[in-house]
């Protein structure tokens, strides 16, 4: 018997490690979890949904005690969700650390070199991105509606309308998958820039000063009305007609009133802002893959 057949025998009975997306996915929850920014910015969501909703809420128990008009559930609701503007800041920037951290570090190259396939590489990083995130923003949603029942609960009288059904869904679970689609949105933009600088101001360009900069046609008169339904179909501006569900109410109208001076010439139905956002997402989380599937690490 020669003496390289028992180590031949003991490698064919030696184990095959797969390449699966299940394991994919567990080391990108690793690496989630390893990063304290992840902490800090899901910290900071939650904290920007009860903050928003403690002075919505406190806003709407001093209008109802001065009489000034009625509050209802449907108020009780859209508060719980007025924290949403400002948390799409806060996972965009998670979105783009998530991805710009790997090429800082230069752990990509390990990544890479672990899981070779690009594809399901990304994929595994934004399906946790958008997990980590979906849960992070139900917490704070959750929250968010317990503040504003502490501030309104005694002043709940008749509300403005009959509450849309849609609303408490919208706002418990449609809110988080918001939150999770932009998240996966800013992923795109890290992935298309790999700066983690370049990323963030791509973020709050598109979310807060290109439509800043648009809302000023609206001054313009109506030779300039197209500007302002482009400006209706950017991610914010989708985002908020999309919490609001359909619901006429105090709390949904202060927030029109904090960024729209005039009658839209186009304004899209809460569930056509979904799909807007929804569209948003693939198109910049598919070019940020085809990116990272082309191009050089290095």
């Amino acid at each position: 018997m020669s003496a390289t057949q028992p180590a031949e025998r003991h490698a064919a009975h030696r184990p095959v490690h797969t390449l699966t997306f299940a394991g994919a996915v567990r080391s990108e929850w690793c690496k989630m979890w390893s990063a304290m920014s992840t902490y800090v910015l899901l910290v900071l969501c939650v904290a920007f949904f009860a903050v928003n909703s403690l002075m919505i809420g406190w806003l709407l128990n001093f209008m109802a005690s001065q009489e000034a008009m009625p509050v209802g559930m449907e108020d009780v609701w859209t508060t719980a969700s007025t924290g949403a503007t400002d948390g799409m800041l806060i996972v965009g920037i998670l979105g783009v650390m998530v991805m710009t951290s790997e090429y800082s570090s230069q752990s990509i190259i390990t990544s890479l070199t672990v899981n070779p396939r690009r594809a399901m590489f990304m994929d595994a990083k934004a399906l946790v991105l958008a997990a980590v995130t979906f849960l992070a923003s139900f917490v704070g949603v959750l929250v968010a509606w317990g503040c504003a029942w502490l501030m309104v609960h005694g002043a709940i009288s008749t509300g403005t309308q009959a509450m849309p059904a849609a609303l408490p869904w919208v706002t418990l679970l449609g809110v988080p998958l918001a939150m999770a689609l932009t998240a996966v949105m800013a992923m795109g933009f890290g992935a298309m820039l790999r700066s983690t600088v370049g990323g963030v101001l791509c973020v709050v360009g598109l979310f807060t000063l290109l439509p800043s900069i648009l809302q000023l046609a609206q001054l313009l008169g109506d030779r300039f009305a197209w500007i302002v339904s482009v400006n209706n179909c950017l991610p914010s501006r989708a985002l908020e007609s999309f919490i609001g569900a359909g619901a006429s109410s105090f709390a949904n109208s202060m927030g029109a009133a904090m960024t729209v001076g005039s009658t839209q010439p186009f304004q899209p139905t809460w569930g056509w802002a979904g799909v807007i956002l929804l569209a948003w997402a693939v198109a910049v989380y598919a070019a940020g893959a085809a990116v990272t599937a082309k191009r050089d690490v290095k």
